[in-house]
């Protein structure tokens, strides 16, 4: 009757996570195409700049459907500004590195690169005394083998370019374990906490610019055709959506989980990319190996967490309120 069975919220909580995670998965895989061409196929070599538009796209979208009451917006308050200072670093160096990585390595050997984000997560959480399973280590360690596998024949870019992966994954397993943190300290919702990093990093990235001199440099570029401004419009209104639903997948699934979801869509990317950009290493059997080990790694990864293979011992007879939440650590 009116009392709930206790596995539905469950239920509905893994439901809620997975539908979240597959809708960051594709808008993720959409937004590294599009940058790619931006800034590769274009030239468009201003990543702050890039950054900026991004930003101003996605805080001008968030106003604009608080004042049709489509969004609740928060007050601004000092405490939780502060609360958000060291979430807004990490997410200026996250998409900087990533940007400026991307422009530099091939889409294949990028996504590859990407994989290490998931190990330092959970270095990052075994140094905090939460210990993964051996099955969470051995998928995880899996997916980083296929990836070098898949781009050994592709391995190419600048030493800049991976020095900037590296410091892209140690600064997105940073920010995805940030935005828990902060959502639980300061209070707010995955909304709010969008509004509070956006409106941060705004004079951040223009500081950069100016620092940089990329206007100077910008004012020189010369856009190469028509079709440039709709791929940047493309651009800057995908990242508002990809940041929300990178905070929504933190908070309903756990870091490890959304960073997987982005491995899964690094496979893709890596299919994908030589779809876009046929290369000699498509003919290489050991690189589709790779691939699909990598897609093996994912699925027996997804399948643990189905299982719920490393989760805080549930409480089977647990209240149906009690059952809910339990989904953020899923």
């Amino acid at each position: 009757g009116m009392v709930a069975e206790p596995d539905k919220p469950e239920q509905a909580g893994a439901m809620r996570g997975l539908t979240v995670v597959v809708a960051y998965g594709f808008t993720s895989l959409a937004i590294t195409m599009v940058n790619k061409v931006v800034m590769s196929s274009f030239g468009f070599r201003f990543e702050m700049t890039l950054l900026l538009c991004q930003l101003l796209v996605g805080t001008a979208s968030m106003l604009l459907l608080s004042k049709c009451g489509l969004l609740a917006l928060p007050p601004l308050k000092a405490r939780q500004m502060r609360q958000c200072i060291p979430l807004t670093l990490c997410f200026f160096v996250y998409v900087l590195s990533g940007l400026g990585s991307l422009r530099s390595l091939s889409v294949p050997t990028w996504a590859a690169m990407r994989r290490l984000t998931c190990l330092c997560i959970l270095f990052l959480d075994w140094r905090e005394g939460k210990h993964s399973p051996g099955a969470i280590w051995g998928s995880v360690v899996l997916m980083l083998l296929g990836a070098l596998l898949a781009a050994h024949g592709d391995i190419e870019g600048s030493a800049v370019g991976y020095l900037q992966v590296l410091v892209n994954c140690v600064s997105s397993a940073q920010y995805l374990r940030e935005v828990g943190r902060v959502k639980r300290a300061a209070a707010l919702s995955e909304v709010g906490i969008l509004f509070y990093t956006n409106l941060l990093c705004i004079p951040v990235a223009s500081a950069g610019i100016l620092a940089a001199g990329e206007h100077s440099a910008l004012a020189r570029f010369e856009p190469p055709g028509p079709g440039f401004w709709g791929w940047l419009g493309a651009s800057a209104s995908l990242a508002g959506l990809l940041n929300y639903l990178v905070f929504l997948s933190a908070t309903v699934n756990s870091p490890l989980t959304t960073s997987v979801a982005g491995q899964v869509k690094n496979v893709a990317g890596s299919l994908g990319g030589y779809i876009l950009m046929p290369s000699a290493a498509l003919r290489d059997p050991a690189h589709l190996g790779g691939i699909l080990l990598g897609l093996f790694a994912s699925m027996w990864y997804a399948s643990l967490k189905y299982k719920g293979v490393g989760k805080p011992a549930s409480k089977a007879h647990s209240s149906p309120s009690a059952a809910a939440p339990r989904s953020k650590d899923s």
